[in-house]
Formats: structure tokens, C-alpha cells, sequence
């Protein structure tokens, strides 16, 4: 026999379930809109911050640091673009400027990286014809990038709130449910 007493510890507890789940399921979405709204806030902010770090990296780290080197070599040829804002950044770099033999990547008469070049061909980057260069810059191409990818997730998150939207609903429903049966 179940006395009285457990039946209602029993019936307490089995209603705060359904409850406790929807306030967790609250709290994680509210957790989730604050994430989306700061990353709204802060995408405007993400072109400033690659102008900034980017240009400064194709400036003065080309041809000096063999890491940075690659990295700007390998973001050229995968995004189809020439210097950090245009391909004329590269009479301003210290790659270019510079008469030091020591260079990851001499300039060898070259005014761009081979790796600007849409058809890359050893020391294509003699010529800055535009006609084999491409005029974006990395900046855009990456921050394109960026902002598509950030809405991507975006959506998806959006789609993962309506489902938490009616699992709330639903538990509430539930809630009620098993309310009413057990009174």
C-alpha cells in the first residue's frame, strides 16, 4: 500500500518535472537570443577588424615571416584576390620595398606574388596586367566569407529556437495536462 504522504511527494515531484524542463528550456533560449543579437551587433564590426589586422599582415610580414608568407599565398589563390584592399597594395609593402636578398619570397622584378595571378605561372607576377589579376582584395573576399557563414548559423540557430519555442509549449501543455489529472 503507498500512504498518502508519498503519494503527494510522488505527485509534487512528478509535476515539477514538466516545469523545471520548460524554465531550463527558457533559460537556454534566452541564453542563445543574447549570443544571436551580440553577433549581429558585432558582424558590421568584423570588416573593420580584418582591415586592421590583414593589411598590416600583407604589409609587413610578406616575404619576412614564413608562416604569414604561406598563409597570404594560400588566401589568395583560395578567395581569387590580390592584396589586402586592391592589388596596388603591394607597391606600399615591405615585400616589395625591400632590396634584401634574405626575403622567403625575393621579389625577383615581381610587383605582385605569383599567388595573385588567376593563372599562376612562375613569375607571372612581373606584370600587374589586370587582365591575369584579380582587383578585389582579401579583405571583402574574406569578410564575405565570414558574414556567410555567420548567417548560415544564424538560420540554423533560428531553427533550433522554434523547436525549443514549442518544446516550452508543449511542456506547458503537459504541465496543465498532468495538473488537472492529478487534482
Amino acid at each position: 500500500k503507498i500512504s498518502g504522504h508519498s503519494l503527494s511527494v510522488n505527485h509534487t515531484l512528478f509535476l515539477s518535472n514538466p516545469l523545471q524542463y520548460t524554465f531550463i528550456l527558457l533559460f537556454v533560449f534566452l541564453l542563445e537570443a543574447i549570443v544571436g543579437g551580440l553577433a549581429y551587433l558585432y558582424e558590421t564590426q568584423i570588416e573593420l577588424e580584418l582591415q586592421t589586422s590583414l593589411n598590416s599582415t600583407f604589409m609587413e610580414q610578406y616575404g619576412v615571416s614564413e608562416r604569414q608568407t604561406e598563409a597570404i599565398d594560400r588566401m589568395q589563390q583560395e578567395f581569387g584576390c590580390c592584396g589586402a584592399v586592391r592589388f596596388e597594395d603591394w607597391r606600399h609593402s615591405v615585400w616589395l620595398r625591400s632590396r634584401r636578398k634574405d626575403l622567403i619570397r625575393p621579389t625577383e622584378g615581381r610587383l605582385v606574388p605569383d599567388s595573385c595571378c588567376i593563372s599562376v605561372t612562375p613569375r607571372c607576377g612581373r606584370s600587374d596586367r589586370p587582365s591575369n589579376i584579380p582587383y578585389t582584395g582579401c579583405i571583402y573576399k574574406m569578410a564575405d566569407d565570414l558574414k556567410h557563414h555567420l548567417i548560415l548559423l544564424g538560420a540554423i540557430g533560428l531553427g533550433i529556437c522554434v523547436i525549443q519555442v514549442f518544446g516550452m509549449i508543449l511542456s506547458c501543455c503537459l504541465y496543465v495536462k498532468l495538473k488537472n489529472v492529478l487534482d
